[in-house]
């Protein structure tokens, strides 16, 4: 019997390293072994495996958070009494993910208050530098954004007063909206970008929503390239609001299910992913 439905995230895997052959290199960040430890309990990856798509091939796996050693309470039928019984390498929580090889696109499930959405992007990628030991590797998990909904926010501003802007290259495809933006970091070998605006003192504000610059590099931070903020007046208030406001989500059966099973109740948000930049 099929268990509850499960909430997935879908984000990008932004990676900064040298390698010729990025599935050779995504397999051994993920199949290597290395565990780490962070708060009394021990971090790795477990399970991991390569699917076959319609997309292509994707890395499915668990990111798995368990303590390496924990006192139980157990009881004794032939006493009838409670004891304590040490267990080792109990699992606490598992993450299921399915990673895109060629794009870095990624959707995962982060459990709550035991591998919440932050520590899952930031243990998965302390896990993948370590098992590349650490040096030359720089990586990042960026949210994938409901498309144009940042821009209805911005568009409820009455007074822009900053905008935010932080952004990677793209690897390996880029959209007409931002490309040449994208094709000019590569040009210059840059591995992040970030740049600020701010109103003047006293002045009516930024004009920056028909602004196409502006809006091109959003929209590349809103496909999982970066991340963008934008700060204004609504209803005199002061508010911001983030790329990261609107992560797209989809339900999929539970981890009891087969990848397979799970990744078909994936497969559309993948593909209407994939039509961002290929359509």
């Amino acid at each position: 019997m099929a268990g509850r439905p499960i909430r997935y995230y879908f984000g990008r895997l932004n990676v900064l390293g040298n390698y010729k052959n990025k599935r050779e290199f995504l397999l051994k960040g993920l199949q290597t072994g290395l565990l780490i430890e962070h708060r009394q309990y021990n971090w790795g990856f477990f399970d991991v495996s390569e699917l076959n798509t319609e997309f292509g091939g994707f890395i499915h796996g668990y990111l798995v958070k368990y303590h390496p050693m924990i006192e139980e309470e157990v009881v004794v039928p032939e006493t009838h009494r409670l004891t304590d019984t040490t267990v080792p390498n109990r699992v606490i929580a598992k993450s299921r993910f399915f990673l895109h090889i060629e794009s870095g696109l990624l959707a995962y499930h982060p459990i709550s208050i035991s591998i919440e959405n932050s520590e899952f992007c930031d243990r998965f990628v302390e896990l993948l530098e370590e098992n590349h030991g650490g040096f030359f590797v720089n990586a990042d998990i960026q949210a994938i954004e409901d498309e144009y909904k940042i821009f209805e926010a911005i568009r409820r501003f009455q007074s822009i007063s900053r905008v935010a802007i932080s952004l990677h290259p793209s690897n390996p495809s880029n959209r007409d909206v931002w490309k040449k933006y994208d094709e000019r970091f590569k040009q210059m070998r840059v591995g992040s970008f970030k740049e600020e605006y701010e109103s003047k003192q006293n002045g009516d504000g930024l004009n920056v929503v028909d602004d196409e610059e502006v809006t091109g590099k959003i929209s590349m931070a809103d496909d999982g390239y970066g991340r963008a903020d934008v700060t204004g007046n609504i209803d005199g208030e002061t508010k911001t609001i983030s790329t990261k406001d609107n992560p797209i989500t989809a339900s999929a059966p539970g981890d009891d299910q087969a990848p397979e099973s799970v990744f078909e109740s994936l497969a559309t948000p993948f593909r209407n992913i994939f039509r961002r930049f290929f359509q």
